[in-house]
């Protein structure tokens, strides 16, 4: 008798150890509330993944034209330079910046020149902490200069280096030197190579 009760005792638990073991088992359903609630809008952030790919921005500082005053008694080769620029960011280490750039106003025996440029750069980006970074940048330019005797314009290639201090997430001090090339500077077709040094500030769109 004692036996038949073990029986039937065994025969009623194990299906309830079965279907628990199943139960077990079986995958969790979804929690539709607990993903919307850890949902992280990306909307920021461009095609590329790049949080706040846009940026733009300006900067001031002295000109100079190199080889601008060789043989000339009354010369002023320098002078304030300004320029406004914008960019994308293609990745977080290379950008495509555009600008225009105002190199000042040189003169010599009695000729003056106002000169410009248009310029659109590739810029490499390496970050050297959280918040400094250092560039170099390499492209082309269409420079005009508005000489005494008449303007001329041409086609040329520019080049810089530079640092960027982060102030926060979409604010940064920015120092650069860079060369323009070649640019005609006098009504006799001599070229000078511009220097520019600048302190300026970039910011990038939300």
């Amino acid at each position: 008798m004692n036996n038949v009760k073990k029986s039937l005792f065994a025969m009623g638990i194990l299906p309830v150890l079965i279907l628990s073991t199943a139960q077990a088992d079986l995958p969790k359903a979804f929690d539709y509330n607990k993903a919307s609630a850890n949902y992280v809008d990306n909307s920021s952030e461009g095609g590329n993944g790049v949080s706040n790919p846009y940026y733009f921005g300006g900067a001031i500082g002295p000109s100079e034209a190199g080889s601008y005053c060789s043989g000339a008694s009354n010369c002023e080769d320098k002078d304030t330079a300004w320029k406004l620029f914008a960019g994308y960011k293609v990745t977080d280490k290379l950008s495509a910046e555009g600008a225009y750039v105002n190199l000042g106003d040189i003169h010599k025996d009695g000729e003056n020149s106002d000169v410009s440029a248009i310029t659109l750069n590739a810029v490499g980006t390496v970050p050297v902490t959280e918040q400094f970074d250092v560039f170099g940048k390499v492209g082309a330019m269409r420079w005009s200069s508005d000489n005494s005797g008449g303007s001329e314009n041409g086609y040329g290639f520019t080049y810089g280096v530079g640092a960027k201090m982060h102030l926060n997430e979409t604010t940064k001090l920015r120092a650069e030197w860079e060369k323009l090339p070649g640019i005609e500077t006098s009504n006799n077709g001599d070229d000078s190579d511009i220097n520019m040094l600048s302190i300026g500030v970039e910011l990038s769109t939300y």
